[in-house]
């Protein structure tokens, strides 16, 4: 499962699917986001570091920084660009898309195209490298 191709195939696709069938459910977008996001860990295999390419990633389409932001919060509460919002003027991107304080308010219905175009950047970032 260390090929970027054979995860997407097999991890990434199906979970958003599943999520496409269920577009109101917080659970279905939350775990779409962290196989999207951990998709980095295979993409950068043997070339680059993880930590380089995430940001060139989240600096090239905001939907991959949003999922990045979504899959973080899951796991930590409150990602570190959330931490860093909550230093400097304006609205947290927590907020925006939809962490109220008690953390588990995100908008599915939002986030779906977030995910959905996501999808397709990891899609063209295989088909890049192919």
């Amino acid at each position: 499962m260390n090929d970027f191709g054979r995860y997407l195939e097999l991890i990434v696709d199906p979970t958003f699917k599943e999520y496409q069938q269920n577009p109101s459910s917080v659970r279905h977008a939350f775990i779409a986001c962290v196989v999207i996001y951990h998709a980095i860990d295979r993409a950068a295999r043997g070339e680059k570091s993880v930590g380089n390419l995430r940001k060139d990633w989240g600096d090239e389409v905001f939907p991959f920084k949003f999922v990045d932001i979504v899959a973080h919060h899951l796991k930590h509460v409150e990602s570190n660009d959330e931490k860093q919002a909550g230093q400097r003027p304006g609205i947290p991107i927590g907020y925006l898309i939809g962490f109220g304080d008690n953390g588990d308010d995100l908008e599915p219905h939002n986030a779906y195209f977030m995910i959905r175009d996501a999808v397709s950047f990891l899609h063209r970032k295989l088909e890049e490298k192919s």
